[in-house]
This record gives C-alpha cells, structure tokens and sequence, in this order.
C-alpha cells in the first residue's frame, strides 16, 4: 500500500491525534506522487511498419518511436522497455518541458501516463526497533523465548486457513501442487525453512527477478540481478509465507503450501519503487508464464484508469488470475479505491478482522486459568512470581513512575494496570529497572493490543489480572507463580471478528466498478520476517489478505487440473460462494457491498459449489445510466436434479457524503435502511444436472433519499436449494443519484478555514484578492491551494489575461449551461482559432492520426499546443467544442483520473492538493511574458464530456502579476 501503516484500527483504538488543518504546514511545491519528467508511453505495436518520415528502415515499434523523437530533436532517457503482446512501451524521461508536446505528437504512441512513486507499509516493528539503553540497575541474562515440542507444530498454532475453508481443502490432498504464483513485491529471505530455505529449481522459491537492488529508493538508477533474495524490507517475504509456507512452529501454514512461487523484487530497502518498474515486473511474470499474480501494492485512485489498472485488466483477460490489495484507508469514507486494484477482471481484496486474537496461556500455581496473554510468542520459560508496584485500582499512573524502594524486577512478573501514561512509558521503566516479564492489566471491554518491546510484553484481562493482584502481598506474591510454556492459544476476537476491517478501503470506484471484489482475514496475522528481523511478526492491512486469495486461486486452479481455468472463472467462483459479513458483532444488518464486495472467501465453498452462478456481480450504474434489467446465468453442477430459489437479501445503503454538506462521510459510513426491489422472472428454478438456465432480474432503485448524499444501495442475489447449505450469492450496487452531480472542488472553508481553491502567496499567506506581484526570485512565486471533495478524470489550470472574457461565469459552487455563452463571444473565440482551409487529405490523415490516440493523451497535446496542434478541435473549421473555444493564454498544469482529498482522519495525509508556479513558464515550457494574469482552474465532472465547458467545474482565481 501507499502510505505507512500502522493500521486504521490500532490507530483508532489507542486513540491516535489528527492535528486540525494547519495553512503554516502546506508545501509551497506541487504536490502528488507523480515522478516529475517521467512518463510510460504506449506504442503501437505496428509503429515501425505505418512510421512517415523515417528516412531509414525501422525494425521495430521502440526504433519507430525513438528515430521521431531525434527527428524532432527532442531530448529523452529510456528508463524501461516493454515489448509483449499486451503492451509496448518505454518507460521515458524528458529532459525539458517543451519535449513533451513533441512526444506526444509523434505517429505511434497510443497513450501515457505519468509514472508514480509507490511506497510500501511500513515495517512491522520488532525489538529491535526500540533503542533503550541497555544499561539497568544490574545485569540481566536474556533467555530465548519458550519453545514448541514436536507435537505441538500440528496441533496448534495461528493458521487462519479454517477461516476461509482452506484447512478441509488441504485435507482433500489439494495444497495447490503445480501451479505457479508470482510476488511483486519486495524480495524474500527464501533461506527460511518455511520458504524452502533454498532458491532455484527444486525449491519453494523457484524462480523471480531483482529488477532494483537493495540501494534503490525510487530516484536513483536501479541495480537489477537474477536473485530476489532479500532481509532489509520484510513485505515480500510475509506475503510469500501466507501464499506458501511450509507446516513450522506457529502453525501459519500458507494457503498453498505446494504451489511454486516466482519471486519479483520491486522494491528497495526503503520500500519505495516506481509504477514503471512494477509494471516491468509484471511484464516479466506474464512472459514466464505464471497462473497467479499476488501484488500487495498500490496507491490512492479512485479510478479504473491507471496504467498500472490497465495492464492488470489486459493481464486478467489473457488468462492471469491476479489478487491485489485494495488499500488500507478505510477510515476515510468510500469511493476510494487503490490501483492497481481497480483493474477490470481482477481480484480486488479487502480485509475482514480475524475470528481470534494470537495468544499464549501461563498457568498459575494456585490452579486459577489458564490466563490468556495477548502475544503470539511465549514469554521466556520459566516459572516466576508477581511483583505489583500497587494494587489499588484507584491509581491512574500505574507504572508510568518507579516508586522508590522498587526492588530490581529481575525474575519476577510485574503488572500494573492500562492508563495513566503510554504503554511504552509503562514497558521502559520496568525494563530500566531489570524487569524482563510484564504483564498489562486491560481495562473492561477493551480491544487488546500487541506490543513487540524489547521484554516479554503481554496484555491481559481485567478479570485475569484482578485476580493476580489479589495473590499480591506487599508488592510480591509469597505463594504464587506463573510458569510459561509454549502453548498457543487462539482467543475468540468477541468485538471485531469476522467484521469488515475498520481500515479496509471502501468503494466503488468513480466510475462504479466493484472495489473489493471480495474480503479475507487482515488482522492479527502471524507472519514470517527475514531471519535478521527476528523472525516472527503480528501484522495488520489488506497487503496480507490479498495472498489469502491468491493461495486460495491456486487451490483452485489445482482443483480443476490445471487446466487453463480464466480468470473470469476463478473471480467467479470466489464471488458467488463468498459469505456476507454483517455491520458489526451486534448490528444484523449485511454490510454494505462497498464495503465487503462479495463478502469473506470461503475457498471450500467455490472449489465444490452447490450452483454456479454468473455474472459474480451485478453493477447498476447510477440513475442517469441505469441498468435495471439483468441476467443470471445458472448452471447445476451436480449428478442430481436439483430446485433453486432466487431471493434479494439487501444489504444496507450508505450514505457516502454528509447531509447538507458535499464532504464525504468517514468510517463508519452511516447506512439506511432503504433497499432496492427484485423482480424475477422466475423465483424458482429446476434444472436438470449439467444443465443451465438464465434468469431475468428487474431492478428498482430504492426512494425517498437525499441524491446529495450519494447513497450506495447493494445486497445479493441469493440462489438456494433444499438439500444444500452451500447457496451461492452475487452482490449487486448502484448509486441512487446522478454521478455527474458528485461534486468536485470544495467550496467552503470548512476543512482548510480558508475558501478555496485560492492563491498562497511568498510567505504562505493567503494572497490579497486585489493581487500580488510575483519576482520569481528566492520563494517569490504564487502557489494554488485547493482540495477535491469528489473525483475528477481530467484537473487542467490555465493562464489567462486578467481581463480575459471567458464566455461563462466560473463558479464552481453552481451549475452552468452553454447557453450562458453569448453567441457574440462564440463568434469571435471561433473567428480567433479557425482556419479556414483544410484539404480532404489533411482530413484524413487527422483523422487516422487521432483514431490511434486515447481521449487524454489528444486532451493534454492539445492543451500543451493551446488547440492549434494537429489533431486538436481548434484545426477543424465547423467543429463544436465549448471547451476549447475558452481563450486561454497555456496551460500550466494537467492531471488525469483523480481521487478525491480526504480530512485525514486517518493521519496519513492527502487531505489538500497545490500546485505551485515555480517558474514563469507554460507546460510546455515556452515563457510566460511579463504582465497581469488569472488561474484557470477546470475539473471535470464523472461521466463528463471534455469538450463541453458546461460539464466542468471552474475557478477564477485572483489577480497576480509576473514582474521579473
């Protein structure tokens, strides 16, 4: 995932600060993910044989393309080379602005975008982590941790796989022999016993690539090698011990423990890459002819538009199952998807919370317990008494000082109660004063937490640490002891389990794709680390249910003999037999389809269904596009004849934006009661065996709701039969408001304190609305400050003249038409930009040119070009386009497929947008005179046509002055 997690829920729970807006923090830069100059070009792959111009014989698409760029004497740095049958392309720096319009208007190239920097969850954190002194009040010998008997690998342990029906898979002797699964990712410490302890054929890890070498931090030049052995970054080597792992100590087998696994490092030491290199990795992973792609790897979107987005889908239809994390900023609302994930076919996986929470049992000698202690390690064995600095509950700051006379702690122990101080206060002093044990008494009903501090750390219950108290006299006890073992215990998660995971992200896409498809445990993952990272780690974020799924496809793949199964067949049969998750552990209500997709994997379930469904999802469009009549395709798989009923189960409707506001509710999405109606054609179905049958559904959009509010309505299909428990349901969603009413730019001052969009001066201060001069000298230069309280696919800002009629009114708090445009002013904008003569060839040859091109690339060439390029609507004499007929001066700044900001409830940002005018220059990189001018700020509406000005919403900005 993008952002650094320590994840939402944690973050919730221990009650993380999110400072308000502060206008002092914002950069004056131009803010994003974006790698500046840097762009993935997609070629025609017929390029060399259609190139005009060439003066020499071209042997290939890359040749065609580079032999145009020197022709136009543009400067440019190959990066990478894609060349298969789903994608050519170079991955291409451009030394300066001005090359870009060159670029893209050479024959060949297809479409661009710019590349993006992806960063990694952060570290789990170890002991290691911690730098306490290691000097106490005397010495103290360490002792490893207890360990497990033979006996107890089998029989206990952390596995999560009876979770998601993959443990009575196992049983049958499937354990995904066979098939073959990639991990774009990080690298693997494959010398770990659980991975095979070798690379190479024969081995667990049979295949893979470095494509960037430890030092790689996602600016410098890359180090590729054949080897993705790797112990600095831990998050490869987790996901490929979910996928893969062998039986070991902690019972975290993977799901598909006999699958062979291609390992393909992404990512450096610091855990940062760029999308070009991922999507090398996955070029390569498909030429080595792999079954399954696991890529716990993303960043913000909101669309299914990304490059990255884009190949995933062309990968998913050529035959490569893919799993991809959907993200982890749930606490922000919904429509906030993570690419790649958004890619059509493909296997978009959320996070549900575990059923139980890792612990380890001490027995007490006095027969009381066992006591649970909420760590997935056991403490160091032994046998010790209690030490209590006090034991009475009305001391608040328990621990968070040593009281004098405290003796050394040396072999007893300590507890002290939650609250008062942090955790780590508490877990420092008694470490500073010899103590290497340390018992944390939780408060009441109250989610546990897991602390890997540099002593045996455990929380335990309320009514567990009263009673140990009460064994207490005079601080220690004379009589009672705890002894520690490695006995494994897996405490019933009773506030959380088998719920939708608080940080998992929420959908759909803008465009009202499914995002998740589907969910699987996330939380309180017992995980492999490389061997210098201890181990041994407890783990939280959708990164970790993505491989869940991917194990569980190879399953099923092996189930059916590996015998070419699609995708769509795979993503299928894990939909339909998903089971919904309810709202919470005492709200019945089904969870939002948003929010869960088809609900929790159950891989038992899809591989032996009792009907097979399809579509696995039904997407209804918002009101405007309405798609209320749909088809269920159903087939019965058995030997049996076998009656099917067909019932809607509604799920609940979220309201995704606030009521009377246009901001976007936060986690939890409050959901309504308000449900679409089904009507079948047939509510019952007898089929024959092996036959099938198709159903017609009429849908009808709930009422009564505020179209405002977006609320997103969904449920299942649910398709049941008499001699089966095993039903299978298709979730289905849609919008109950028009999307191309979702708003954009954020008018009020509610979140930032200041209106916006609007001008930053020098000092950071907001720039006076008379105007301001600008020297370009030092910070002398004017930064724009706004946030996008929807998405946009298409964000320009344009230079004007100050006095520039623009032919409407901007005002990006109301609707506008096109008959606000005086016809006297479209006369003379056309009159300015017309020419007057094109031949029926030229017409032609625009027209071929433009039928190679996508909508963005000829959007932006032509904004870089001010219209008068080849191609761009401006060249044609007749032509509508409301658009370009607005008279601007160039454009500045230009980005495509935009999620919308957050008020980073979450701590992790994006909670505003800059753009910052650092030099006096256009796009393109011309200079930009003297004088007094306007931003032009433009954002286009979901499901908007680009060449209508009324489909945008603007912002005029005031006055500045360029005077250098």
């Amino acid at each position: 995932m993008k952002s650094s997690i320590l994840l939402s829920l944690t973050l919730a729970l221990v009650g993380v600060n999110v400072d308000a807006f502060n206008l002092a923090d914002v950069k004056k830069t131009t803010s994003g993910s974006i790698v500046p100059g840097r762009y993935i070009v997609e070629f025609d792959s017929n390029a060399h044989l259609t190139s005009s111009g060439l003066k020499r014989e071209v042997k290939s698409p890359h040749e065609a393309i580079y032999g145009q760029l020197k022709e136009r004497n543009t400067a440019y740095t190959v990066h990478q080379e894609y060349s298969n049958d789903l994608f050519f392309g170079a991955s291409i720096t451009l030394d300066t602005d001005s090359d870009l319009a060159n670029l893209l208007s050479v024959d060949g190239i297809i479409d661009f975008r710019q590349v993006h920097l992806l960063n990694l969850p952060a570290q789990p954190v170890t002991a290691q982590s911690y730098q306490w002194s290691k000097c106490t009040t005397s010495t103290v010998t360490s002792t490893p941790s207890a360990t497990p008997s033979s006996s107890s690998t089998a029989n206990k342990g952390f596995s999560v796989l009876s979770q998601i029906g993959a443990e009575s898979v196992h049983a049958s002797g499937n354990k995904g022999k066979g098939v073959k699964v990639a991990i774009i990712d990080s690298g693997v410490d494959y010398t770990r016993e659980p991975l095979g302890g070798c690379y190479g054929s024969g081995c667990k890890v049979v295949g893979g690539y470095d494509f960037v070498g430890d030092s790689f931090d996602g600016s410098n030049d890359p180090v590729p090698d054949n080897d993705p052995f790797d112990n600095c970054y831990s998050h490869g080597t987790i996901t490929a011990g979910l996928i893969g792992a062998n039986a070991n100590q902690y019972g975290v087998t993977g799901v598909a423990p006999e699958a062979s696994l291609y390992q393909y490092r992404v990512f450096g030491c610091n855990g940062a890459t760029t999308d070009d290199i991922v999507l090398q990795a996955m070029q390569r992973a498909y030429d080595d002819g792999v079954d399954v792609i696991n890529l716990s790897v993303g960043e913000t979107s909101g669309w299914t538009e990304s490059m990255l987005s884009v190949f995933a889908s062309r990968l998913s239809a050529a035959g490569v199952v893919l799993a991809i994390s959907a993200g982890n900023q749930g606490q922000v609302g919904a429509f906030y998807s993570y690419s790649p994930g958004a890619g059509l076919g493909v296997i978009n996986v959320g996070s549900s919370d575990n059923a139980f929470y890792p612990s380890q049992l001490a027995t007490v000698s006095t027969g009381y317990g066992p006591i649970p202690y909420y760590n997935y390690k056991s403490f160091t064995a032994g046998t010790y008494p209690l030490y209590a600095f006090t034991t009475d509950p009305s001391v608040a700051a328990d621990g968070c000082t040593i009281p004098d006379g405290t003796p050394n702690l040396s072999g007893y122990v300590t507890l002290v109660r939650r609250g008062g101080c942090s955790l780590e206060q508490k877990a420092k002093n008694i470490y500073y004063q010899g103590g290497r044990q340390m018992f944390l008494i939780n408060t009441a009903n109250t989610v546990p937490l897991y602390q890997n501090f540099p002593l045996d750390f455990g929380m335990i219950s309320l009514e567990d640490g009263n009673y140990l108290l009460s064994q207490i006299t005079n601080h220690t006890s004379t009589n009672t002891t705890v002894t520690f073992t490695f006995n494994p215990y897996q405490s019933p998660n009773t506030f959380t389990g088998n719920i939708t995971s608080y940080f998992s992200e929420i959908g759909p896409t803008n465009d009202l794709f499914l995002a998740p498809s589907i969910v699987a445990p996330g939380t309180n993952m017992v995980v492999i680390l490389p061997a210098t990272m201890s181990n041994w780690s407890i783990v939280d974020g959708t990164s970790y249910s993505a491989p869940l799924v991917a194990g569980s496809s190879a399953l099923y793949i092996a189930s059916k003999g590996n015998n070419n199964v699609s995708p769509d067949k795979v993503k299928n049969a894990l939909q339909s037999t998903a089971d919904s998750l309810k709202t919470s552990v005492s709200d019945s209500t089904i969870a939002n389809v948003a929010v869960q997709g088809a609900g929790k994997l159950n891989i038992a379930q899809a591989i032996s269904p009792n009907v097979v469904v399809s579509p696995s999802e039904i997407l209804l469009n918002d009101t405007n596009y309405f798609a209320g009549t749909q088809y269920l395709t159903l087939t019965n798989p058995s030997n049996k004849i076998v009656k099917y009923k067909l019932s809607n189960v509604p799920a609940g409707t979220a309201l995704a934006y606030r009521s009377g506001m246009n901001q976007s509710n936060d986690q939890p999405v409050p959901q309504v009661s308000a449900q679409a109606t089904v009507k079948f054609s047939q509510s019952s179905v007898t089929l024959l065996p092996k036959t099938t049958w198709v159903v017609i559904m009429q849908f009808t959009a709930p009422t009564g709701l505020d179209a405002k509010q977006f609320p997103i309505y969904s449920g299942y299909i649910q398709v049941s039969s008499d001699n089966s428990d095993n039903n299978a349901q298709v979730p289905y969603l849609g919008v109950a408001a028009k999307m191309r009413d979702m708003p954009v730019l954020d008018p009020t001052a509610d979140y930032l304190g200041i209106n916006s969009p609007t001008i930053l001066d020098e000092s950071g201060s907001v720039q006076s609305s008379t105007g301001h001069s600008y020297t370009f000298q030092n910070d002398s230069y004017p930064t724009v400050i706004y946030r996008l309280v929807g998405g946009t696919p298409l964000l320009l800002i344009d230079l004007v003249s100050a006095n520039a009629s623009l032919g409407f009114t901007p005002n990006y708090n109301s609707k506008r038409s096109e008959s606000s445009i005086q016809p006297e002013i479209y006369k003379r904008l056309v009159e300015e930009r017309k020419i007057n003569s094109i031949s029926s060839s030229l017409q032609s040859e625009i027209a071929n040119w433009k039928s190679t091109k996508t909508q963005s690339l000829i959007s932006l060439y032509c904004q870089l070009t001010n219209f008068k390029g080849k191609g761009c609507s401006s060249y044609q004499s007749g032509k509508s386009n409301t658009f370009a007929k607005v008279p601007i001066l160039g454009n500045l700044f230009e980005n495509d497929y935009i999620p919308r900001s957050t008020d980073n409830v979450d701590g992790q940002g994006n909670d505003h947008s800059t753009f910052a005018l650092e030099q006096a220059k256009f796009a393109n990189g011309t200079s930009i005179p003297n004088g007094t001018y306007k931003f032009l700020m433009r954002a286009l509406h979901i499901t908007g046509d680009r060449t209508k000005e009324s489909d945008y919403e603007a912002w005029l900005s005031a006055p500045f002055t360029i005077a250098q």
